[in-house]
């Protein structure tokens, strides 16, 4: 299984001259879209993602971004802004910065959005120094189009063309940190100088992907971002208890080394990635309220879950839990808590957090407990009974 992915660099250093006056004061990735800069939209949604540290390559008026993003967190995620003291282009900023770089690390153009499992992109990487998420289809005459070969190689590029159509660069990449050797001094373009280069020795590949793209380069495709990033941002939501559906309940479990999953937990929860829900976890945990373990337990039992998860391509977006119980030994923990299921405290607190779209949201659960939650959250529940939950899933979600 690949490895865990630590770091997402997003390259913020161009000016975007075709944008005008826009960005005379701003950067490209800090003209707004929906009263808000595009690069919150971004790094938001790379940050769901659960990969824990954002760097983001500044350039061109940097000082905004590191006054807005370095050292913050978002969803889990360390922001760290690095600003090139020069021009560099889209790839000279990763050699000068590679000692700032994870061995492997995904690579963002910070004025594109294209909807995928960002975790998923490692399970098509093989031996290759890059590999590039691709717009399956998308029209010539906008983009220049990307050769690949069955296997997934990429053999090269070509200029745009209004009789060609994709596949196109949606402008994600997943890179090994090898790839500063191949780049040179000064300005340096990773797509028209590293990329064709790469793909001429057999170094890139590619995987294609159906999901919304835009970007936000031209006056028009701004324009049209107003709306396309704020509906690609709402998606419907799958609420899963934790024991007894990702788990086996094996009696308050709370130690990584003892986990037993439940057959498919893996595969479905990358089935929910892969076809664009949210995917939240809420679990009552009394067991800390009865003085079983540590409620710092919890924290390392959804540490390890979440790697479990990583290396299958899938993720949990957010995680949820209640220690508390009307009955517990540890004072601090003995009240009726509205989090608690069968109350739906945790589910309206993920409501409340995230753009989640109702239409289509639904609760996997073992218990009746789970589906009043749900309900009084006004969300259909299903009652989980064992076996494999990747079929179980499969059956409720719509035909592709």
């Amino acid at each position: 299984m690949p490895e865990v992915l630590r770091q997402a660099a997003i390259l913020v250093g161009g000016r975007g001259t075709r944008l005008g006056s826009l960005t005379d004061s701003i950067p490209k990735p800090m003209v707004e879209v929906a009263s808000r800069p595009f690069l919150d939209w971004l790094i938001e949604e790379v940050a769901r993602h659960g990969i824990p540290r954002i760097t983001l390559l500044a350039g061109y008026l940097g000082q905004s971004i590191v006054a807005r993003y370095d050292g913050k967190t978002i969803h889990g995620a360390q922001i760290e802004v690095l600003v090139e003291p020069e021009p560099l282009g889209t790839a000279g900023g990763l050699r000068l910065f590679a000692d700032r770089l994870e061995e492997r690390f995904l690579l963002l153009n910070g004025d594109t959005r294209f909807d995928v499992n960002l975790l998923d992109l490692a399970l098509h990487a093989a031996d290759a120094l890059a590999t590039l998420a691709l717009r399956r289809e998308a029209p010539g005459e906008r983009y220049g189009t990307v050769a690949i070969d069955p296997q997934g190689r990429i053999s090269g590029f070509a200029a745009r063309a209004p009789d060609r159509t994709g596949p196109i660069n949606g402008g994600i990449y997943l890179m090994r940190r090898d790839i500063v050797a191949h780049i040179g001094p000064g300005a340096v373009s990773m797509e028209a100088d590293i990329f064709p280069r790469l793909a001429a020795c057999g170094q890139l590949r590619g995987a294609l992907y159906d999901g919304a793209f835009i970007d936000i380069g031209i006056p028009e495709d701004l324009a049209a971002a107003q709306s396309i990033i704020p509906a690609m941002a709402h998606r419907p939501a799958v609420f899963f208890d934790r024991d007894g559906v990702l788990i086996e309940d094996t009696g308050w479990p709370h130690k990584p080394e003892e986990i037993r999953w439940m057959p498919g937990a893996a595969t479905a929860i990358k089935r929910l990635n892969d076809a664009g829900y949210f995917v939240f976890v809420v679990t009552n945990q009394a067991g800390v309220g009865k003085g079983f373990f540590p409620e710092s337990q919890v924290a390392v039992m959804h540490g390890a879950m979440a790697e479990h998860f990583a290396q299958a391509g899938a993720h949990i977006d957010a995680w949820e839990y209640c220690p508390n119980h009307p009955e517990a030994a540890l004072a601090q923990y003995r009240l009726d808590c509205p989090r608690r299921k069968p109350a739906p405290g945790m589910i309206n607190d993920l409501l409340a957090a995230w753009p989640v779209r109702r239409a289509g949201s639904f609760l996997v659960g073992d218990k009746a407990s789970d589906i009043a939650a749900a309900q009084a959250a006004g969300l259909p529940g299903h009652l989980f009974a064992g076996g494999d939950l990747a079929a179980f899933i499969a059956k409720l979600l719509p035909p592709p």
